[in-house]
Order: C-alpha cells, then structure tokens, then sequence
C-alpha cells in the first residue's frame, strides 16, 4: 500500500493515545483491530481508513468530541492532494478547535515555511515536543526583550 499523502491523522492519533496513556496493542485490543493495522495508521502506512475502523478507535480512546474531531480534520486533510490543501478549510460543526491544518506561509521563504511546518507536525506528534517549544518560545520572549 503506497503511504498516505500526509502523515498529521497518524501524528494526530499518536498524540492522543499518549494524551490517553494508551499504547497501540492495548488501543488494538480495544477497538477490535489488529495490531498490524493499527501500526499502519500510525505510521501513515494506508490509503484509506474504514468509517467502521475510524468509530471503532473514536469508542476504543473514549476522547472528547474535539479530539475526535480532530481526527477527522487530520484524515480528511491527509486525502487532500497537496495543491488543493490551501483552497479548502475543512471544519467539524460542534468542535471546538476547527483547526486548519496548513500552517500560514505567505510571504515566508520557502525554506522556512518548509521548516516551520516540519515544527507544527511535530509539536503534534509529541508531547515532549510541545513542552520543549513551549520552554524554547519562553526563552526566546525573554531574550527578545
């Protein structure tokens, strides 16, 4: 199975099984899915995913409706071939975070745009991450001073 086009759905559910202390086989167990396949979606290694695969992980993580719905944002931006990601907002009614994926790079050189969506991706990825930048946001407002 080629990969996904993206890997935020797989960034995005790593996320909030670590938010949930919940690791991949007891997620597998949970929702009824073999390991083997929830392995590929966390590593973005599918080309769609069953509506019934997508329920069975929303009832097996017991998340809130925004998490959930942050899945679904992750998955369906995912399908977006890249040049049709900046002409479409994809939005939840009812969650709370509608969140556009595609981080603003008007006006930016592109090395740099690249760079700081590998960061965002990133700081959804990882817990650890998101501490890390939060500490290195606090450290550079401090030296900007």
């Amino acid at each position: 199975m080629p990969p996904a086009r993206s890997k935020l759905f797989s960034a995005v559910l790593d996320s909030i099984m670590q938010e949930h202390g919940v690791n991949q086989v007891e997620l597998s167990q949970r929702a009824g899915l073999a390991v083997s396949r929830l392995n590929n979606y966390l590593h973005g290694n599918y080309r769609t995913i069953t509506p019934a695969h997508l329920g069975a992980i929303f009832g097996a993580l017991g998340g809130t409706p925004a998490e959930n719905a942050s899945l679904v944002q992750a998955y369906l931006f995912d399908l977006l071939p890249g040049d049709c990601r900046g002409l479409v907002e994809i939005r939840i009614p009812g969650a709370r975070e509608a969140g556009k994926w595609e981080v603003p790079s008007k006006g930016l050189p592109r090395d740099f745009a690249a760079a700081l969506r590998n960061l965002y991706v990133l700081c959804v990825l990882s817990v650890k991450v998101r501490q890390r930048t939060r500490e290195w946001i606090a450290i550079m407002r401090e030296t900007s001073t």
